[in-house]
């Protein structure tokens, strides 16, 4: 796209566009900036018990399509540490992608190349139905510590995931095209907390929404470090 186009779109309009999403940020204590390239922009705050950052822009992840909202927080958990959730069908398909790769003989383009939450498809089992409980109809989760992450999922993150579900076979039930899932993935990796969603329009409602998943989700994180912690001095 060339430089004045660019900055045309996502500058005059995407600020004005963006005001609103400003406006409330700032009433909420968040600090809010467009990005250098004027394609996004980020939202920070700081806390007692660590900052969360807030970006929307071009997209990071081929399988989240061209614009995704990204939260990010440290969790003080041991850096080796990882844990991926996302829904079911969405896993399924990354697997079929990394099951395709590695028969196809381009494993070393998988380890340069694929996203590491996909390399840990390769490496970790999925939790069983028995350890995803509730959630099983509509989520899957990988990890390499599979009680902790169990007891993760089955606590105040467990029941926002399990009223996300809920939403969507209500609407899905009442033929409402809002009836499927958000794509979405939480990852626990390098010590932090992430969450990437598939985003083409951002809105305070859905940044909101996926703020108070993130919340819980981080809150959850940060009581369950007995064992994850961080070990470096």
């Amino acid at each position: 796209m060339p430089r004045r186009l660019r900055d045309w779109l996502f500058g005059r309009r995407g600020r004005a566009h963006w005001q609103e999403i400003a406006q409330w940020g700032e009433a909420q204590g968040w600090q809010f900036k467009t990005t250098p390239a004027r394609d996004g922009f980020v939202m920070e705050r700081a806390g007692a018990d660590g900052s969360v950052r807030i970006e929307w822009g071009p997209s990071q992840r081929r399988y989240l399509g061209k614009w995704e909202l990204r939260l990010r927080a440290e969790t003080g958990l041991d850096p080796q540490a990882y844990a991926l959730l996302m829904p079911r069908v969405m896993m399924e398909g990354l697997e079929r992608e990394v099951f395709v790769q590695f028969t196809g003989g381009v494993q070393t383009r998988l380890d340069e190349e694929t996203p590491e939450e996909m390399r840990w498809l390769a490496m970790s089992p999925r939790l069983g139905s028995t350890q995803m409980g509730g959630l099983k109809s509509w989520f899957a989760a990988v990890g390499n510590n599979v009680d902790w992450l169990t007891g993760w999922l089955h606590s105040g993150l467990g029941d926002r995931l399990l009223h996300w579900g809920r939403l969507a076979d209500e609407a899905n039930a009442a033929g409402s095209a809002a009836g499927q899932l958000p794509t979405f993935a939480l990852l626990v990796y390098r010590g932090h907390l992430v969450m990437r969603r598939a985003l083409s329009d951002p809105e305070v409602s859905t940044i909101r929404e996926s703020l108070t998943l993130f919340d819980e989700a981080l809150r959850e994180v940060r009581m369950r470090r007995d064992g994850l912690e961080d070990a470096a001095p």
